[in-house]
Protein backbone atom coordinates (compact mmCIF):
# COMPACT_ATOMS: atom_id res chain seq x y z
CA UNK A 1 0.00 0.00 0.00
CA UNK A 2 1.07 3.51 -0.81
CA UNK A 3 1.24 5.60 2.44
CA UNK A 4 1.14 8.88 0.01
CA UNK A 5 -2.95 7.25 -0.50
CA UNK A 6 -4.04 7.65 3.04
CA UNK A 7 -6.30 11.08 3.49
CA UNK A 8 -5.44 12.13 7.00
CA UNK A 9 -8.76 13.29 7.71
CA UNK A 10 -9.41 9.61 8.34
CA UNK A 11 -6.59 9.17 10.49
CA UNK A 12 -7.71 12.16 12.36
CA UNK A 13 -10.94 10.21 12.52
CA UNK A 14 -9.71 6.89 13.40
CA UNK A 15 -7.50 8.73 16.54
CA UNK A 16 -10.68 10.65 17.28
CA UNK A 17 -12.70 7.58 17.67
CA UNK A 18 -10.26 5.32 19.28
CA UNK A 19 -9.88 8.33 21.97
CA UNK A 20 -12.99 9.33 22.72
CA UNK A 21 -14.46 5.63 22.52
CA UNK A 22 -17.27 6.30 20.65
CA UNK A 23 -18.15 7.43 16.82
CA UNK A 24 -20.87 10.43 18.22
CA UNK A 25 -18.13 11.67 20.75
CA UNK A 26 -15.82 11.41 17.90
CA UNK A 27 -18.25 13.24 15.96
CA UNK A 28 -18.43 16.05 18.35
CA UNK A 29 -14.96 16.28 18.77
CA UNK A 30 -14.17 16.67 15.22
CA UNK A 31 -17.33 19.28 14.86
CA UNK A 32 -18.70 16.76 11.97
CA UNK A 33 -21.29 14.38 11.48
CA UNK A 34 -21.28 10.73 13.12
CA UNK A 35 -22.26 9.39 9.67
CA UNK A 36 -19.37 11.36 8.18
CA UNK A 37 -17.06 9.70 10.62
CA UNK A 38 -17.57 6.37 10.27
CA UNK A 39 -17.30 6.75 6.17
CA UNK A 40 -13.74 8.09 7.02
CA UNK A 41 -13.66 5.24 9.45
CA UNK A 42 -14.58 2.68 7.02
CA UNK A 43 -12.27 4.01 4.16
CA UNK A 44 -9.19 3.60 6.06
CA UNK A 45 -9.87 -0.05 6.84
CA UNK A 46 -10.89 -0.22 2.96
CA UNK A 47 -6.98 1.11 1.99
CA UNK A 48 -5.68 -1.04 5.32
CA UNK A 49 -7.36 -3.90 4.43
CA UNK A 50 -8.82 -5.09 8.10
CA UNK A 51 -11.04 -3.89 10.72
CA UNK A 52 -10.34 -1.45 13.16
CA UNK A 53 -13.32 -1.12 15.20
CA UNK A 54 -15.26 -3.70 16.89
CA UNK A 55 -14.30 -2.10 19.89
CA UNK A 56 -10.38 -1.30 19.26
CA UNK A 57 -9.02 -4.23 17.41
CA UNK A 58 -5.02 -4.62 18.64
CA UNK A 59 -4.41 -3.90 14.56
CA UNK A 60 -5.84 -0.57 15.81
CA UNK A 61 -4.31 -0.32 19.22
CA UNK A 62 -1.00 -0.89 17.03
CA UNK A 63 -1.90 2.34 14.91
CA UNK A 64 -2.54 4.40 17.75
CA UNK A 65 1.22 6.19 18.35
CA UNK A 66 1.84 6.36 14.61
CA UNK A 67 -1.96 8.42 14.17
CA UNK A 68 -0.89 10.54 17.01
CA UNK A 69 2.51 11.37 15.67
CA UNK A 70 0.64 12.74 12.57
CA UNK A 71 -1.54 14.43 14.46
CA UNK A 72 1.20 16.55 15.97
CA UNK A 73 3.16 16.59 12.55
CA UNK A 74 -0.22 17.88 11.05
CA UNK A 75 -0.21 20.64 14.12
CA UNK A 76 3.40 21.07 13.42
CA UNK A 77 2.84 21.80 9.85
CA UNK A 78 0.09 24.14 10.59
CA UNK A 79 2.39 26.44 12.61
CA UNK A 80 5.26 26.32 10.63
CA UNK A 81 3.30 27.67 7.64
CA UNK A 82 2.10 31.14 9.33
CA UNK A 83 4.05 33.81 8.73
CA UNK A 84 5.18 36.36 11.85
CA UNK A 85 2.73 38.87 10.64
CA UNK A 86 -0.46 36.82 10.55
CA UNK A 87 -2.54 36.01 14.19
CA UNK A 88 -2.29 32.66 15.56
CA UNK A 89 -4.79 30.19 15.02
CA UNK A 90 -5.20 26.59 15.18
CA UNK A 91 -5.37 23.76 18.08
CA UNK A 92 -3.52 23.07 20.47
CA UNK A 93 -3.95 20.22 22.56
CA UNK A 94 -2.55 20.31 26.21
CA UNK A 95 -3.32 18.14 29.51
CA UNK A 96 -3.60 19.70 32.93
CA UNK A 97 -3.92 17.87 36.86
CA UNK A 98 -6.85 19.29 38.17
CA UNK A 99 -5.02 21.38 40.81
CA UNK A 100 -2.68 23.40 37.87
CA UNK A 101 -5.44 23.54 36.21
CA UNK A 102 -7.80 25.29 38.75
CA UNK A 103 -4.91 27.08 40.85
CA UNK A 104 -2.06 28.26 38.91
CA UNK A 105 -3.05 28.54 35.18
CA UNK A 106 -6.45 30.42 35.73
CA UNK A 107 -4.59 34.21 35.16
CA UNK A 108 -2.42 32.37 32.09
CA UNK A 109 -5.58 30.49 30.37
CA UNK A 110 -7.69 33.82 30.97
CA UNK A 111 -4.52 35.99 29.33
CA UNK A 112 -4.21 33.28 26.32
CA UNK A 113 -7.50 33.14 25.25
CA UNK A 114 -7.73 36.89 25.11
CA UNK A 115 -4.69 37.59 23.20
CA UNK A 116 -5.01 34.39 20.74
CA UNK A 117 -9.25 34.00 20.64
CA UNK A 118 -8.44 31.89 17.12
CA UNK A 119 -6.02 29.59 18.93
CA UNK A 120 -8.56 26.44 20.04
CA UNK A 121 -7.40 25.37 23.17
CA UNK A 122 -8.29 21.62 23.60
CA UNK A 123 -7.82 21.12 27.42
CA UNK A 124 -7.60 17.61 28.74
CA UNK A 125 -7.91 17.62 32.74
CA UNK A 126 -6.50 14.26 34.19
CA UNK A 127 -4.11 13.07 37.22
CA UNK A 128 -0.55 14.44 36.95
CA UNK A 129 0.90 10.32 36.12
CA UNK A 130 -1.91 10.62 32.95
CA UNK A 131 -0.85 13.65 31.74
CA UNK A 132 2.91 13.07 31.38
CA UNK A 133 1.72 9.56 29.87
CA UNK A 134 -0.24 11.83 27.06
CA UNK A 135 3.32 13.74 26.18
CA UNK A 136 4.77 11.03 26.21
CA UNK A 137 2.72 8.90 23.74
CA UNK A 138 1.88 12.13 21.73
CA UNK A 139 -1.39 12.69 22.65
CA UNK A 140 -1.19 16.46 23.55
CA UNK A 141 1.42 19.17 22.77
CA UNK A 142 2.56 19.56 26.65
CA UNK A 143 1.08 19.56 29.88
CA UNK A 144 1.54 20.97 32.99
CA UNK A 145 0.47 19.22 36.75
CA UNK A 146 3.15 17.73 39.23
CA UNK A 147 6.69 16.60 38.85
CA UNK A 148 7.67 13.00 40.19
CA UNK A 149 10.90 11.91 41.03
CA UNK A 150 10.78 8.91 38.16
CA UNK A 151 11.10 10.97 34.84
CA UNK A 152 9.85 9.10 31.67
CA UNK A 153 12.51 9.02 28.96
CA UNK A 154 10.39 10.02 26.50
CA UNK A 155 9.43 13.58 28.27
CA UNK A 156 11.19 16.84 29.40
CA UNK A 157 10.38 18.31 32.45
CA UNK A 158 10.55 22.02 33.18
CA UNK A 159 10.40 23.09 37.23
CA UNK A 160 8.10 26.18 37.54
CA UNK A 161 6.98 25.98 40.91
CA UNK A 162 7.55 24.57 44.55
CA UNK A 163 5.47 24.58 47.29
CA UNK A 164 4.86 23.14 50.68
CA UNK A 165 2.54 20.43 52.03
CA UNK A 166 0.97 21.07 55.06
CA UNK A 167 -1.46 18.75 57.50
CA UNK A 168 -4.71 20.34 57.88
CA UNK A 169 -7.86 19.41 59.91
CA UNK A 170 -11.30 21.26 60.72
CA UNK A 171 -11.52 23.68 63.01
CA UNK A 172 -13.92 21.48 65.36
CA UNK A 173 -11.07 19.55 65.77
CA UNK A 174 -9.06 22.56 67.85
CA UNK A 175 -9.64 22.97 71.71
CA UNK A 176 -8.15 23.97 74.38
CA UNK A 177 -5.79 21.00 74.58
CA UNK A 178 -2.71 21.72 72.37
CA UNK A 179 -3.52 19.30 69.06
CA UNK A 180 -0.61 17.61 68.00
CA UNK A 181 -0.24 15.91 64.61
CA UNK A 182 0.41 12.35 66.52
CA UNK A 183 -2.96 12.92 68.81
CA UNK A 184 -4.86 13.83 65.26
CA UNK A 185 -3.62 10.74 63.55
CA UNK A 186 -4.86 8.71 66.45
CA UNK A 187 -8.22 9.81 66.72
CA UNK A 188 -9.22 10.04 62.49
CA UNK A 189 -8.60 8.46 59.45
CA UNK A 190 -6.51 10.61 57.07
CA UNK A 191 -7.81 11.56 53.32
CA UNK A 192 -5.25 11.11 50.76
CA UNK A 193 -4.42 11.15 46.91
CA UNK A 194 -4.20 8.11 45.40
CA UNK A 195 -1.12 5.70 46.21
CA UNK A 196 0.26 5.91 42.48
CA UNK A 197 0.45 9.54 42.86
CA UNK A 198 3.70 11.69 42.74
CA UNK A 199 1.96 13.91 45.63
CA UNK A 200 0.48 10.95 48.11
CA UNK A 201 4.63 9.11 47.61
CA UNK A 202 5.69 12.39 48.98
CA UNK A 203 3.45 12.76 51.70
CA UNK A 204 3.65 8.73 52.53
CA UNK A 205 7.27 9.13 52.76
CA UNK A 206 7.10 12.04 54.96
CA UNK A 207 4.25 10.00 57.77
CA UNK A 208 7.06 7.32 58.15
CA UNK A 209 9.79 9.95 59.26
CA UNK A 210 7.12 11.00 61.20
CA UNK A 211 6.88 7.81 62.43
CA UNK A 212 2.94 7.91 62.08
CA UNK A 213 0.57 4.91 61.23
CA UNK A 214 -2.47 6.49 59.93
CA UNK A 215 -6.00 4.83 61.67
CA UNK A 216 -7.28 4.49 57.87
CA UNK A 217 -6.71 5.91 54.73
CA UNK A 218 -9.18 7.03 52.60
CA UNK A 219 -8.64 7.92 49.42
CA UNK A 220 -9.78 10.67 46.89
CA UNK A 221 -8.60 11.91 43.47
CA UNK A 222 -9.04 15.33 43.40
CA UNK A 223 -7.03 17.62 46.13
CA UNK A 224 -9.61 20.08 46.14
CA UNK A 225 -12.25 17.32 47.13
CA UNK A 226 -9.87 16.24 49.74
CA UNK A 227 -10.30 20.00 51.31
CA UNK A 228 -13.80 19.85 51.21
CA UNK A 229 -14.18 16.55 53.11
CA UNK A 230 -11.05 17.38 55.67
CA UNK A 231 -13.61 20.29 56.06
CA UNK A 232 -16.38 18.07 57.22
CA UNK A 233 -14.55 16.65 59.71
CA UNK A 234 -14.32 13.09 59.06
CA UNK A 235 -10.69 13.39 58.64
CA UNK A 236 -7.46 14.73 58.41
CA UNK A 237 -4.95 15.79 55.17
CA UNK A 238 -1.55 16.78 54.29
CA UNK A 239 -2.47 19.63 51.27
CA UNK A 240 -0.80 22.40 49.45
CA UNK A 241 -0.81 25.71 51.35
CA UNK A 242 -3.51 27.44 48.76
CA UNK A 243 -5.93 25.07 49.75
CA UNK A 244 -5.92 26.06 53.56
CA UNK A 245 -9.84 28.06 53.83
CA UNK A 246 -11.22 29.90 56.78
CA UNK A 247 -12.57 25.96 57.84
CA UNK A 248 -9.48 24.30 58.44
CA UNK A 249 -6.06 24.65 60.79
CA UNK A 250 -2.80 23.82 60.36
CA UNK A 251 -1.53 21.56 62.50
CA UNK A 252 2.22 22.47 63.65
CA UNK A 253 5.06 19.63 63.17
CA UNK A 254 8.03 21.29 64.97
CA UNK A 255 9.83 18.32 64.59
CA UNK A 256 10.42 17.68 61.41
CA UNK A 257 9.22 20.29 58.31
CA UNK A 258 6.27 19.32 56.04
CA UNK A 259 7.07 18.07 52.59
CA UNK A 260 6.95 19.84 48.94
CA UNK A 261 6.60 19.18 45.63
CA UNK A 262 7.53 20.89 42.64
CA UNK A 263 5.23 21.70 39.58
CA UNK A 264 5.41 22.06 36.06
CA UNK A 265 5.17 22.16 32.36
CA UNK A 266 6.36 18.64 30.72
CA UNK A 267 6.92 18.70 27.08
CA UNK A 268 7.68 15.41 24.45
CA UNK A 269 11.75 15.17 24.04
CA UNK A 270 13.30 12.83 21.22
CA UNK A 271 15.45 10.42 23.39
CA UNK A 272 18.72 10.25 21.61
CA UNK A 273 19.49 6.43 20.21
CA UNK A 274 22.69 4.56 22.12
CA UNK A 275 25.49 6.07 20.12
CA UNK A 276 24.12 9.88 20.04
CA UNK A 277 23.45 10.06 23.75
CA UNK A 278 27.24 8.18 24.40
CA UNK A 279 28.89 10.92 21.90
CA UNK A 280 26.85 14.12 23.50
CA UNK A 281 28.37 15.90 26.07
CA UNK A 282 24.56 16.62 27.61
CA UNK A 283 22.66 14.09 28.40
CA UNK A 284 19.79 16.12 28.28
CA UNK A 285 16.90 14.88 25.37
CA UNK A 286 16.35 16.62 22.63
CA UNK A 287 12.58 18.90 22.32
CA UNK A 288 10.63 18.31 19.32
CA UNK A 289 10.57 20.84 16.72
CA UNK A 290 8.95 24.47 17.67
CA UNK A 291 5.34 24.43 17.58
CA UNK A 292 4.42 28.58 17.59
CA UNK A 293 1.07 27.90 19.31
CA UNK A 294 2.46 25.78 22.19
CA UNK A 295 5.49 28.62 22.52
CA UNK A 296 3.03 30.56 22.56
CA UNK A 297 1.33 29.19 25.57
CA UNK A 298 4.28 28.29 27.49
CA UNK A 299 5.46 32.46 27.36
CA UNK A 300 2.00 33.00 28.46
CA UNK A 301 2.41 31.19 31.28
CA UNK A 302 6.02 31.98 32.62
CA UNK A 303 4.63 35.80 32.87
CA UNK A 304 1.30 34.58 34.59
CA UNK A 305 2.84 32.41 37.45
CA UNK A 306 1.34 32.88 40.78
CA UNK A 307 3.24 34.54 43.28
CA UNK A 308 1.23 34.11 46.37
CA UNK A 309 1.88 31.09 48.36
CA UNK A 310 4.22 29.24 45.85
CA UNK A 311 7.57 29.12 45.25
CA UNK A 312 8.85 29.99 42.41
CA UNK A 313 11.83 28.47 40.06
Amino acid sequence: MNPLALDHQNILAFLAVAETGSFSAAASKLFITQPAVSKRIALLEQQLGLPLFERLTEAGAALLPAARQVRLALDDFASASMHNNQPLKGRLPIALSHYAGLHLLPAALTAFSIRYPAVLLDLQFMDSEAAILAVAQGAVRLAYGTLGQACNPHTHVTPLWRERLVPLCALRHIDEHQLTIHKLAAQLPIILPAAQTSTRQSIDCWLMAQGITPLAVIEVNQLDSIALLVGTGIGWSVLPETLNNPHLAVIDTPNIPPPERSLGLITRANTPNPQEAKAASSPSPKLRPSNQLADAFIEIVRTHLPKKNERRY
